[in-house]
């Protein structure tokens, strides 16, 4: 059993030692796994000690704290008590005097109290079928200090002269005397069922002994075995998850989680089709007006435009840049009588000014032009900008640069697998990355870039989980009305890049 414990508690400290590296680098900066909890206990149970004396049901308690190596081995801490009794009566088992002219059948309590080391092997757990395993069937073993006390009482109180109450090693076993400090071994199975995933019950059977002359004194009497110390215990387990922002332990976790997200929303995308049905440069797999004008000006999206706001779009508008809350009728023309007399910009005015900005003058007057921005990604828990994302910023720099009197509105946002106030500081610090790059990387002035967030509150995907699509910093022309917003309670002081600490 040593030899096995050995080879266990190397094997653990091996994948240890193995995940202290930061791997991460030759997958192009994605770390699949994810951030994940402690988790702590309390236990209690029946205790008892099988060897020469008959026991009697008695009690033990105790707490653990517990931390994942991976996906199958953990390291745990735990300590408990527990009060073993017995009574030799059955087992013919006696007591004699100190001159050996009286006998007596006796009781025994031992008190035991330890501290171990041990290591736990899930077996259940590689397998992918499901996010998290329900239920864990699992193995350890141990050792460390442990503290032993037995004491005998002769069944007729007052037979012996000498005293009642001897504690063992001593009284009539001299020459046997030994420190009540040993080293103690101790191995065991368990099952564990999933209740939330910030709580799990366990039901668990071990097996301890003892080095030393107390092996076989632990109930008092030593004939030729040792004695075995045994305990059937509930355990009451929880998560420390930090709020929802740490992973369940791993051995609850599907070891491929994070991949198959992935995969399922690959498989999610649309199949690309390249058909435009109304030939306005909008493809049919994002246009939301399929059956526009030929001709008609659209948004990215491939709506009408409707650049005043009056409900008339700009194709059928001869006023389209009316001033916004006028009232106007069926053709887009102003009815109020003291706009009635002004000169508005007619289309060829609005190409004029198109082509102006598109020239590099940014526009003029009320004008407002509407860029395609990329957008760019991030990984999950992460607002490092990825090397991928650096052509697109720096296509941003260069119509920034280009275009000295726009501003552009930089707003982030995350997936669904964290909570609403952690991912509101996720989002800010996504785009706060997104400026530090282009102000620190490309010179755009700070006063240009206007911070935005939006938490998990916008996904571009319907996912519930983890979701690439959704972790993501978009780009726009600001408007008048766009103001940055102040950094949520708990953001990071702005830099580059990094992982928030503490997930």
């Amino acid at each position: 059993m040593r030899i096995s414990f050995l080879l266990l508690f190397a094997f653990s400290m091996t994948n240890l030692f193995s995940q202290s590296g930061n791997n991460s680098a030759a997958y192009g900066g994605i770390q699949a796994t994810p951030k994940y909890a402690w988790e702590v206990g309390l236990h209690g149970g029946h205790f008892f000690s099988s060897g020469d004396v008959a026991f009697r049901p008695s009690f033990g308690a105790g707490f653990h704290v517990r931390r994942a190596l991976d996906y199958v081995f953990s390291l745990r801490l735990d300590g408990m008590y527990g009060l073993a009794k017995g009574d030799s009566q059955s087992s013919g088992h006696r007591i004699s005097n100190a001159d050996q002219t009286l006998s007596d059948a006796f009781t025994h309590k031992t008190t035991y109290a330890s501290v171990t080391a041990q290591g736990v092997m899930v077996l259940n757990n590689l397998r992918w079928d499901k996010p998290q395993r329900k239920v864990n069937i699992y193995v350890f073993a141990g050792a460390g200090p442990t503290y032993i006390q037995t004491a005998i009482e002769s069944k007729t109180k007052g037979l012996f002269s000498y005293k009642d109450i001897i504690d063992v090693p001593g009284g009539p076993l001299s020459g046997r005397q030994t420190s009540q400090f040993v080293a103690g071994l101790e191995a065991g199975a368990g099952v564990s069922v999933r209740i939330t995933g910030g709580f799990n019950l366990s039901l668990e059977h071990k097996g301890a002994t003892v080095f030393g002359k107390r092996t076989d004194l632990m109930d008092g009497v030593e004939i030729k075995f040792r004695d075995i110390i045994n305990y059937t215990a509930l355990r009451f387990n929880f998560n420390l998850r930090g709020g929802g922002k740490l992973a369940e332990p791993l051995y609850w976790v599907n070891p491929l989680d994070v991949v198959l997200n992935d995969i399922s929303e690959l498989k999610a995308r649309p199949i690309l089709d390249l058909t435009d049905s109304d030939k306005d440069g909008v493809i049919d797999i994002i246009d939301q007006d399929k059956n526009s004008p030929p001709g008609a000006p659209v948004d990215t999206r491939g709506v009408p435009l409707d650049s005043d706001d009056d409900g008339i779009a700009d194709y059928l508008d001869r006023e389209p840049y009316s001033p916004p809350g006028t009232s106007v009728d069926g053709e887009g023309v102003s009815q109020n009588p003291q706009y009635q007399n002004n000169n508005y910009v007619d289309h060829n005015e609005v190409d004029r000014l198109i082509n102006e900005a598109l020239a590099g003058g940014g526009g003029a007057g009320n004008a407002v032009v509407e860029w395609f921005l990329p957008m760019v990604h991030f990984n999950i828990d992460s607002y490092k900008v990825r090397e991928a994302d650096y052509g697109n910023l720096a296509n941003i720099a260069k119509v920034l640069e280009s275009n000295p009197r726009i501003r552009v509105v930089v707003q982030g946002f995350t997936d669904k697998t964290a909570s609403d106030d952690y991912n509101s500081v996720l989002s800010y610090n996504r785009a706060q990355a997104a400026i530090d790059h282009l102000v620190n990387l490309h010179g755009i002035d700070r006063s240009r870039l206007l911070l935005q967030y939006g938490g998990e509150s916008n996904t571009l995907v319907p996912s519930s989980g983890s979701s690439l699509m959704n972790r993501r910093v978009e780009f726009r022309v600001a408007s008048s009305q766009d103001v940055e917003m102040p950094a949520p309670q708990g953001a990071a002081p702005p830099k580059v890049e990094g992982n928030i600490q503490g997930y």
